[in-house]
This record gives structure tokens, sequence and C-alpha cells, in this order.
């Protein structure tokens, strides 16, 4: 692991000062995940595998410290030829003796940590508190699908599944709960027997009898020894010890959710303008594998023709031509149709373009979205890199007085996009239907 978590403030004086730590990293390391997010390169949000700067400062814990300006004290410097043992060293006057070099003027000056995350902890970073709006729970009634789940260790199970930690965490507190009584008498006969041989020596030197005590003596090592043979007798591991990785089937509603991503890649869509709506496509595309196991996710790209593509193909493209809208939502009308009907699916549907559309298409665009609207959780249009708003976000703002599912947004540089998948994503819980 790159990243240490420290986990020592169950039961010590300085608790808080552990969780406020914890909670200050964790929070730079999220400011930089973020920072990436907003303006890395495409490969770097896919793999997660960058490295993220925090200031060293914020890995420093609250700490008490002695004023050894209180009072004196004494300190070996080696090298030294002006003083001797017992002289006084004067404190630099406050006139500026004394100092050190002179800093830069800019900047904090502390040193900077380079924390290589994990794919899995960049986009945990990345995506914390963001879900999906509106999701409901259970899909066509009470429906529910049985899953396989972690549930505990039992003592019985296949040789393969055995957890040696557990295992061997149970035998170490067995041993320590048989031993402790064992050793226990065992150095109470100790110390009696020691006490009894300084009375043997004693006596002895007294010209008194110690034929009792010898006896006892005897009585004593024998008993120590069957105590001894006890302790050692304690298997390191007993069959009792043993543990297993137990699961079973866990009942859980069916949440079938579908989101249907369509890219403008006309030819008034310049590299930037793809580079803002692939940018936030992949952003999606990542956080919804990332927190859902069972979404489906459909791919349209559009000019004056639109298709249904792969993922490959639909982040890869660079074509050109003209620009039609319509065909792009007509096509997800009859994708819900016949794939995700309503009633069955959690339907979403997310939309990038810059703006530009046949005028002609623009009532026909209106007629499809007042067909498709009520039968999606959300509609998400981005409209890219323009200096004002198209015709097409003026008809979106104007069915969204009536549709409130319907959300735009404007992004003119790619530091945007971050911000703004965050405030859509990260406004609300998951609603329940």
């Amino acid at each position: 692991m790159s990243m240490i978590i420290d986990r020592r403030s169950s039961g010590t004086r300085s608790a808080a000062n552990h969780d406020r730590l914890n909670r200050r990293v964790r929070a730079r390391l999220k400011a930089a995940v973020e920072k990436v997010a907003q303006s890395g390169s495409i490969p770097d949000l896919a793999s997660g595998e960058k490295p993220v700067r925090i200031p060293g400062k914020d890995l420093a814990e609250p700490t008490f410290r002695r004023d050894w300006s209180a009072g004196g004290w004494e300190r070996a410097l080696p090298g030294n030829k002006e003083y001797g043992v017992g002289d006084q060293i004067r404190k630099p006057s406050g006139d500026g003796g004394g100092r050190g070099r002179e800093g830069s003027p800019e900047g904090l000056g502390d040193d900077e940590l380079d924390i290589v995350l994990s794919a899995d902890e960049f986009l945990d970073l990345l995506f914390e508190g963001l879900a999906l709006p509106h999701l409901r729970d259970l899909a066509q009634g009470e429906m529910e699908s049985s899953q396989w789940q972690r549930a505990g260790f039992i003592k019985d199970g296949s040789p393969s599944r055995m957890h040696v930690g557990r295992t061997m965490r149970t035998a170490r507190a067995r041993r320590l709960a048989l031993r402790a009584g064992k050793k226990r008498e065992l150095k109470e006969l100790t110390d009696e027997r020691e006490v009894l041989l300084e009375e043997i020596r004693r006596r002895i030197d007294a010209g008194q009898d110690v034929l009792v005590e010898r006896n006892r003596l005897i009585e004593l090592d024998a008993e120590i020894t069957v105590l001894e043979r006890k302790i050692k007798s304690i298997p390191f591991i007993d069959e009792s010890d043993l543990r297993f990785a137990h699961s079973d089937q866990q009942p859980r509603p069916i949440t079938n959710a579908v989101m249907i991503c369509v890219m403008d890649v006309s030819g008034s869509m310049g590299e930037e303008e793809k580079d803002l709506a692939k940018r936030f496509f992949l952003l999606l595309y990542l956080f919804l594998k990332r927190h859902y196991r069972a979404v489906e996710m459909v791919f349209i790209k559009h000019h004056t023709v639109a298709t249904e593509a792969s993922e490959a193909e639909f982040f890869g493209a660079r074509e050109g031509g003209g620009t039609l809208v319509s065909p792009a939502l007509s096509l997800a009308q009859e994708i819900l149709t016949q794939r995700f009907p309503a009633d069955a699916w959690n339907v979403y549907l997310a939309q990038a373009s810059d703006g530009d559309n046949y005028t002609g298409d623009t009532r026909i665009v209106h007629e499809v979205l007042l067909h498709l609207l009520p039968q999606l959780r959300n509609l998400f249009y981005l409209e890219v890199h323009r200096d004002s708003e198209s015709e097409l976000l003026q008809l979106y703002n104007e069915l969204a007085e009536i549709f409130p599912e319907l959300i735009t947004a404007r992004a003119m540089e790619r530091e945007d996009i971050y911000p703004l998948f965050r405030a859509l994503f990260g406004a609300e819980e998951a609603a329940h239907a």
C-alpha cells in the first residue's frame, strides 16, 4: 500500500489528535486527486496510478515540548574551539543576528510529499459522496436476487477456506487462557521452593534437623515437574482453534439502471469540444463502474445520423459532417422501448454537444423530448465550449421548467468538467421513488 492509515486512536489519550490528522491528510489527498481530475489527461483519469502531492506539514501531529528557554541546559558541541566546560553562551541579540538564510518570498516553503495512489484508492477519493439521483430501490415490485456475501467465520469447513490469521489468533488466545492459571501456580511453587531452600540453609548453619524441609522440597520438585509438563503439553494449534471463512446467500433488491450516453461527433465539434465531452463521459463511465454493479451503459454517437457504438468506438470517435440531434434522441427512445422499459428500469440519459443543430431540427427535438422525458429518471445535458447559449440549450432550459429531471450545464474549459460532474451527482442522495 502506498498510503499509510494511522489507526492508533483507539483507546489513547491523543485520540482526537490522531483523528484530526487522519481527516486532514485525507482531505489533502482528496483535494489533490480532484486537482488531477480537473487538469490531468484522460489516460491519467482512467488509470488513476498517478502521484499526488500534499504538503509535508500536514503529516505533523500536535505535541508538547519542553521550553528550554526557561532555564539552562547542557549540550556537547563537537569541533568547538571557543568555549570550554562551564562557559555560558550568550543568546543572539534581537537585531537580526543569528537569523538563518533568507528564504524565498514565493510559496509556503514547506516540503511536499508525493503519494502514489492505486487505481482503487484514486477512484474512491475521486467519487466520494456521489450517487445517482432518484434511484429506485426495486424494479418490478418486490423482485429480489440472491448474492453470495461473507458471513463471518465458522468452526467447520473446507481446508481451502481455512482463515490462517483468525485460526492463529484463536489458538494464541486458547494457549494464553490455559497457561495463565498453571503459570501462576508454578510461580507460587517456585517462590515457595526458594524460601524453603533458604530455610534449609539457615537450619543447617544452626545445626538443626532439616528432614521435614527436605521432604517438602521433594514434593515441591515433583509438583513443579508435573506443572511444567502440563504447560508444555498444551498444543500449539488445536482442532477447536480452526476457523473457516463462511459465505451465504443474502437477498438483495434488484436495482436495474441504464445510462444512455449521447455525444455529438459532427464537424462543429473540434478537438477541444470533443475532449471536454469525452472527459465528462469518462468520469461518468468510471463512476458508474466503480459504484454500481448492475448498471448498463449504452453509447450513441451522432452527426446527421445516429448509431449505437461500443466503448472503444465511442471514446475514440473522430468523425465529421453536419449536425442533427433528433436522430440520436429518437434512437435512444427506440432502445428504451425495445430493451429498457421505464417501468422496469431506472433510465438516465447524458448528452454532450456544442449546441450546433440544424434550425429545422429543433422543433423535432422538442417533440421527441416531450415523449422521452417522462420515461427518464434524469437527463443531463452538457454544452461545451460556447461563448453564448445555443438555441438547443435554450430549448432544454425551457423544458427544464416543466420537467425538473432535465438538468443543463455549460463547460468552457477542462477544469470545469469535474466540478460540474460533482454538482450533477453530489447535490443530493439517491432518492427513493
